[in-house]
């Protein structure tokens, strides 16, 4: 089944312009890796949609399996109010398909723990069993009147305010009011369930520009050959950048940075588009009316088409 947490973001914190994973339960940094991220994802989940109280949440609790000589770490534990496992959650990256042999692992580590519910997921896809009876059985979460996890809030209900999208990565800077409420509409729209892109965290080792390209993604596919790859960055520096990746049969293109600060401003040199290792200046207002007639879902639905005009 699709993933609860498949459409949270973990908090990010900067530690020498690099983003860090910010665990707000713990109130420590992590680094950024991929399990790291969908852990976090299925905090964010619990945290804004459910009840389930912080004291009840267990991080890379030690687990001892016979004929392991080392101890391992569970990634979640959810315990009930007698502070017994009531969930084990194992995290696995995004990239990671879940397959039986992972499943045998997770069940392996809830001899263990001995929770009656375990939760296989790489925060695009969970997969549910119930333990009954010293038997495993895959499940329905929403079939079950025993599931422990009761959703508070629908995720059309959550009120995702501009600091929420700045706490994550996703902007940065000042605009004034109308431009703020304008970027944080296009956003919170950009991120819904309305727009079906594919969404994928993609990291990179490099950056034409001054800032690292790492963040979530979403994939609009332009025709057989070509996708993008488009998000929004906010930058150490405090700006908002716009990024669009060119990619043509599986090799990227170009890169586009849009700084929608400095396009808010209308300054002339707004965007940077990084194609056949040089960089051009572009007046992104020519290609792209992102302020000049307020928030459009149209727009945002559209930007496909947009973005390719910088491209041409």
């Amino acid at each position: 089944m699709k993933s609860k947490a498949g459409s949270h973001f973990p908090l990010i914190v900067f530690d020498k312009n690099k983003p860090i994973l910010f665990n707000p339960i713990l109130k420590k940094r992590f680094k950024n890796r991929p399990e790291e991220r969908v852990r976090l994802k299925w905090v964010e989940y619990l945290i804004h949609q459910t009840n389930w109280p912080k004291s009840r949440i267990g991080f890379e609790a030690p687990v001892k399996l016979q004929q392991v000589k080392n101890t391992l770490r569970a990634d979640l534990i959810l315990y009930s109010r007698e502070m017994k496992p009531e969930i084990l959650i194992e995290c696995k990256a995004e990239s990671v398909k879940l397959t039986n042999a992972v499943a045998e692992q997770a069940a392996r580590y809830n001899q263990a723990v001995g929770a009656p519910y375990i939760c296989l997921t790489n925060g695009i896809t969970d997969f549910w069993y119930k333990v009954e009876n010293n038997s495993i059985s895959t499940i329905e979460t929403d079939s079950d009147p025993d599931f422990p996890i009761k959703a508070a809030k629908s995720f059309s209900e959550l009120n995702r305010d501009i600091t929420y999208w700045r706490d994550r990565g996703f902007c940065a800077g000042k605009f004034s009011a109308p431009d703020e409420e304008i970027l944080l509409k296009s956003i919170t729209h950009f991120w819904s369930d309305a727009i079906d892109w594919q969404k994928t965290y993609l990291d990179f080792p490099g950056s034409p520009f001054k800032f690292g390209l790492q963040q979530y993604y979403r994939i609009p596919v332009v025709d057989n050959e070509q996708k993008l790859a488009i998000s929004f960055i906010g930058t150490p520096d405090g700006s908002t950048q716009l990024i669009a990746i060119l990619n043509k049969k599986g090799q990227n293109h170009g890169i586009l940075s849009i700084n929608l600060n400095k396009l808010s401003e209308q300054h002339s040199g707004s965007a940077k588009l990084f194609h056949s290792g040089k960089i051009e200046e572009i007046n992104a207002e020519q290609h792209l009316p992102f302020f000049k007639h307020g928030f459009s879902e149209k727009l945002i639905e559209q930007l496909p088409h947009y973005l390719m005009r910088f491209f041409v």
